[in-house]
């Protein structure tokens, strides 16, 4: 006992003074070794003492490190409190004001997509075409795919990362929202009932989001259609329009920076009420003219009621493979590439 803590005190001693305020250490760790020498002393004398200074020296070379470590980090670097603080800030690497401008503009979040190569192909026309190297939507945080459309969730790079990337923005700005995705293409496109389009990876149906009856937000993994007042029923469940967060996902769609929308299908009454929350949050006059146009209700068909039809145009890397109809907008960058009008009219679905 006496001979292990001589060793201990001897190890701080030789230290810088700082250490001493590890003495408790070496109190706690002497009295744990004379509890167990007093343990052993009629059982193993002879192989505990020949022990017990090695386990001493060890010990002590921990608690002069360990002293040394704990004295270290509250030693003040400076008597100025302002100059203590930059120094800090320089010791732990705080971004700047310049930093932090940078990292504003940063993506907010990467897809699972974002990491993976982009060989999709869209060939031939979205109401008769097909789909070469499609990329799978998957469920996330962010977004989830409606029951019965788990064999119908294939599309080009370009239309599943738009997806994703609306996703997280409407996220962002209103947290736990729940995107909810329909019907892509099959992983070689082609044809599936009941759809006449959604053959070349380049459409893609989203649900609204919803609100319940006391305007809590709901997600809700299934298509609900609404009247023309904004009133949903599903399955004995009441449901409302949630005009705010169904904005902002066209407010995503529409100013990504890649893809550029072509059409977005959906009832007249849900276009009055998505220009009506619009001009209530004074959006940009460019985003809002690109809405008039793009929302629009199908003049054949159902009127979708229930969600988003969303159509993006070709990519450059598709072209001439990629086929387009009309009509084509200022904002689109290669309208002159696109071939003669065909005999589908323009917004059919």
């Amino acid at each position: 006992m006496k001979h292990c803590k001589t060793q201990a005190e001897r190890a701080l001693s030789s230290g810088n003074s700082l250490f001493q305020r590890a003495n408790w250490h070496s109190r706690g760790f002497g009295a744990h070794c004379a509890s167990q020498n007093m343990g052993n002393r009629e059982v193993k004398r002879v192989k505990g003492s020949r022990l017990v200074p090695s386990i001493c020296a060890l010990s002590a070379m921990s608690l002069v490190w360990l002293s040394g470590t704990f004295a270290l980090a509250e030693l003040p670097m400076t008597g100025d409190p302002v100059l203590r603080e930059a120094q800090h800030a320089e010791t732990h690497a705080e971004p700047s004001d310049e930093d932090l401008e940078r990292i504003s503009r940063m993506p907010r979040l990467i897809s699972p997509s974002d990491l993976e190569p982009n060989p999709s192909v869209s060939v031939g026309y979205p109401n008769r075409g097909l789909l070469r190297f499609g990329m799978r939507i998957n469920d996330e945080k962010d977004l989830q795919v409606k029951v019965g459309s788990l064999n119908t969730r294939h599309g080009t790079g370009e239309l599943v990362r738009l997806i994703e990337y609306a996703a997280h923005e409407v996220a962002f700005r209103y947290p736990r929202s729940r995107l909810t995705v329909g019907d892509l293409s099959r992983p070689g496109g082609g044809r599936f009932v009941p759809h006449k389009s959604h053959q070349s990876g380049r459409d893609v149906d989203l649900g609204f989001y919803m609100l319940s009856r006391k305007s809590t937000p709901v997600n809700n993994p299934v298509f609900v259609p609404f009247n023309g007042k904004g009133i949903g029923r599903q399955w004995g469940t009441i449901y409302r329009f949630d005009a705010a967060r169904n904005w902002a996902l066209m407010e995503s769609l529409l100013s990504h920076p890649t893809a550029d929308i072509q059409h977005i299908f959906v009832a007249n009454s849900t276009k009055r009420a998505l220009l009506r929350q619009a001009l209530r949050e004074r959006a940009n006059p460019e985003l809002l003219m690109r809405a008039k146009r793009v929302i629009t209700q199908p003049r054949h068909g159902a009127p979708h009621r229930s969600h988003f039809h969303v159509r993006i145009y070709c990519s450059d890397d598709d072209r001439p493979m990629c086929k387009d109809r009309p009509p084509f907008y200022a904002w689109h960058d290669r309208p002159s590439q696109a071939p003669a009008v065909s005999a589908l009219q323009p917004n059919d679905s």
